[in-house]
């Protein structure tokens, strides 16, 4: 862009968020990543392919808890409510 072109693009974060539709950046809550008893929006955590087991059509399984690393990272959330914190 020469330094005499009018720039039209949204400028603000309000106005990024805006264009590209504020819903999308809050529709996952972080603690849906790490509680799979609680679902995405649009589709269930409670389930999931590992990548690099068995394929691209791998069977799914049962999300862990905090992505199977519960042992090295529960005491971080002890005393939370991860389905009120969503």
């Amino acid at each position: 862009m020469h330094s005499h072109t009018v720039s039209t693009r949204s400028n603000t974060l309000a106005e990024r968020q805006k264009a590209c539709g504020t819903r999308q950046f809050n529709s996952y809550g972080f603690y849906s990543n790490v509680n799979p008893d609680v679902d995405h929006p649009r589709w269930s955590q409670a389930a999931e392919r590992r990548i690099g087991e068995d394929g691209l059509f791998a069977k799914k399984r049962k999300t862990l808890i905090f992505n199977g690393y519960e042992a090295q990272v529960g005491q971080l959330y002890a005393g939370m409510d991860l389905k009120k914190n969503f």
